[in-house]
């Protein structure tokens, strides 16, 4: 399933407690989603091909964009463990 792609103004941001973090998360419709990582305009297509991939691990994925800035975020109901090492990896790199 290709990735929901959304103005960030359309989304309500929220706060959550994960791992002994503060993470940030969003909510669309009836989704939650936790925040993956953030990239600059320029470099859009890193965003869209990280959203890709970890849809094609099954993860649902969101990008929310704003002038200057996307975000990818990852579904929190249906993460499924291999699309959340992953993800791990994916910010990481």
């Amino acid at each position: 399933m290709l990735p929901l792609v959304l103005s960030h103004e359309l989304v309500h941001p929220f706060k959550f407690w994960h791992h002994n973090e503060i993470r940030e998360g969003m909510f669309s419709g009836n989704e939650l989603y936790r925040l993956c990582t953030t990239y600059k305009a320029e470099d859009r297509q890193k965003a869209f091909g990280l959203a890709i991939g970890l849809s094609e691990h099954g993860a649902q994925v969101c990008i929310t964009c704003m002038r200057n800035e996307y975000k990818v975020w990852v579904g929190l109901r249906n993460l499924p463990t291999a699309a959340s090492a992953s993800l791990e990896e994916a910010v990481i790199v």
